[in-house]
């Protein structure tokens, strides 16, 4: 019972750290930042190699609501299933895309590649995987519409997030700098 309160309570930590970090993203300055936190699922858990000790394909579906745009976020992440920390993974590589709809219009689209990161599960008594935590360094390789001629600028961004291990419901935050 006091292990299950404690992760329960780590998980609250936890989101408020990322709706921490998502406001203090829409305060700052020089880039743009979502509105708000992003929610969404776990579309796919990836498949898993023994032999090559990798996972690919660890894929995320997100949206976050502003009062002027949307953004749609997705990430597809690759992670190593060497380590000396249990259930501790490092993500090695992967790619991502973001959809701006602005007034309900499509605005543009930022597009790039997961270079680090980390995925971490979080299990109960039984070992069972309980949550998966992901942090995840993305830098852009190109865009659309508003980020044409941005493809050259160092764009890039920090995903966090939390994937509820039952339901594969995911939230987190997402902060954009250039």
């Amino acid at each position: 019972m006091t292990k299950q309160m404690t992760k329960i309570a780590m998980m609250v930590v936890l989101m408020v750290g990322l709706m921490a970090s998502a406001a203090t993203a829409q305060n700052k300055g020089g880039g743009f930042a979502p509105v708000g936190l992003f929610t969404g699922v776990e579309t796919s858990e990836g498949k898993c190699s023994m032999a090559s000790a990798m996972c690919y394909g660890n894929t995320f579906v997100l949206t976050s609501y502003g009062e002027w745009e949307t953004y749609q976020l997705t990430i597809s992440l690759n992670y190593s299933l060497n380590t000396y920390i249990p259930n501790n993974f490092i993500a090695t590589g992967g790619t991502w895309s973001l959809v701006v709809i602005r007034e309900n219009k499509y605005a543009g689209t930022l597009y790039g590649e997961v270079r680090t990161g980390s995925v971490n599960i979080i299990t109960d008594n039984n070992g069972e995987a309980f949550s998966k935590q992901v942090r995840a360094n993305l830098f852009s390789t190109g865009g659309l519409g508003i980020f044409t001629g941005k493809e050259n600028k160092d764009i890039f961004g920090v995903y966090e997030a939390i994937t509820d291990s039952r339901s594969k419901n995911t939230s987190g935050s997402v902060n954009f700098n250039f």
